[in-house]
């Protein structure tokens, strides 16, 4: 566990050197470009006694103790070489504690409830020297300010006002140098009207939700995809599994860097599609195979909130399965549904249709269209999490006799590890 020293523990989990009520821990909610690409993410700092589990109260308190865990774990293992927002006030800005972060990578977001004066002005100037970014959080335009000349990002809570008054604030505040930022976008259409106003970046899980229901043309290499997560599921014979990656070269070679990836440990080198199958095993060539479906086609994985989203989820229940039920392959199917669980957005057709063509079990077919069974609960848990709806989280996880905090640490550690991730594993 921990020492006084305030320094994580041996897995990378970020505590406090406070008693445990006071533990902290990180999550990270991604902030998109305009090509609907990860560009950087607002840090949220969980813990787990108080009902809100964001570090807003108290935050003058637990400052010392966030910069030193983020500074120590590294911001790289959190957010990668994208751009971290981290939620600051006044006395957080001269107590000189943000030092410790890296400049060429962190955003120093100011809390609305600061007050803007000349102390403030002058704090964010310094900081802005030492080659620090300044974003104002829920900014709220009345009229000029020195402040709107110096921040680099103004995010802009759009379920704050009605869509004439977002009109009109974004046409005012174009005239100074900062990018708009719109925060709590939450559907297509959300996002359609933000862009269209001009919005640089958006913040907010719409890309997590189908928008218009239709038949998405589906391309040559997710069919391939489809028909051998069927077969995978159907356990079918292994000369048949074989034979689809022998007549999809393409497929055969990204098997290949998997296995022989940093991200397989093997002390044999692996030169055979039959020799990979035969090593990894349906389910873990099923969940490899799940995942490609998400990575896309030419894209840089790492920029793909829809693909981060999908991986997270199932890695985070296939953990939370693992310790509810110690069983390997409920583990493996816990994966496995936490991914699908965006399949439809994914196709952007209805969730029922794509499930009939996957063929998969009613177990997993019950709990991602009626959220029942275990892997249903589970399923409500990762989107309560993703909602920050902590009342009904704690009340869901009881019935899996998990505490908070816990679920919190497997947070921390699924998204360490998908920063860790070798770009080989869907390359």
């Amino acid at each position: 566990m921990l020492d006084n020293t305030g320094l994580p523990d041996r897995n990378g989990v970020i505590q406090s050197e406070e008693r445990k009520e006071n533990e902290i821990f990180i999550g990270r909610q991604p902030i998109l470009n305009r090509l609907k690409k990860t560009f950087g993410y607002e840090l949220l700092f969980r813990r787990s006694a108080v009902q809100c589990a964001n570090v807003t109260d108290n935050l003058k308190a637990t400052a010392n103790v966030m910069v030193n865990a983020l500074n120590n774990i590294g911001m790289s293992k959190l957010i990668g070489n994208k751009k971290g927002f981290i939620n600051v006030d006044e006395q957080v800005l001269s107590s000189g504690v943000t030092d410790l972060l890296p400049n060429k990578i962190t955003v120093l977001e100011i809390l609305e409830t600061v007050e803007i004066n000349d102390t403030v002005i002058n704090l964010c100037k310094d900081v802005k020297k030492a080659g620090y970014e300044i974003a104002l959080d829920d900014f709220v335009y009345n009229g000029t300010s020195p402040i709107l000349n110096i921040a680099n990002f103004i995010k802009i809570d759009i379920m704050a006002y009605e869509k004439s008054a977002i009109v009109e604030i974004s046409k005012q505040l174009k005239q100074y140098p900062s990018k708009l930022v719109a925060e709590k976008v939450e559907t297509r259409e959300d996002f359609d009207f933000c862009y269209n106003l001009g919005f640089d970046y958006f913040q907010g899980y719409f890309f997590a939700k189908p928008s218009i229901i239709s038949a998405k043309s589906i391309s040559p290499t997710q069919v391939v995809l489809l028909d051998l997560s069927r077969l995978l599921a159907k356990e079918a014979d292994f000369f048949i599994i074989e034979k689809i990656f022998r007549q999809n070269p393409e497929l055969h070679i990204k098997l290949l860097q998997f296995i022989n990836s940093a991200a397989f440990y093997t002390a044999q080198k692996i030169t055979s599609v039959g020799q990979s199958i035969a090593l990894l095993g349906y389910r873990n060539l099923q969940k490899w195979v799940t995942l490609l479906l998400f990575a896309g086609e030419g894209y840089d994985i790492k920029s793909t909130p829809l693909f981060e989203r999908a991986v997270l989820r199932g890695r985070i229940m296939e953990l939370l399965t693992s310790k509810v039920t110690r069983d390997v392959s409920a583990a493996d199917t816990a994966f496995i549904t936490g991914v699908l669980s965006l399949v439809d957005t994914l196709f952007q057709s209805p969730l029922e249709s794509i499930l009939r063509d996957l063929n998969l079990s009613e177990e997993i077919n019950n709990a991602l269209l009626h959220r029942d069974g275990l892997l249903g609960t589970l399923v409500s848990v990762i989107e309560n999490l993703e909602e920050e709806k902590y009342d009904v989280l704690k009340e869901r996880l009881k019935t899996l006799n998990v505490d908070i905090e816990e679920l919190f640490k497997i947070e921390n550690n699924a998204i360490i590890e998908f920063e860790n991730m070798s770009a080989d594993n869907t390359k």
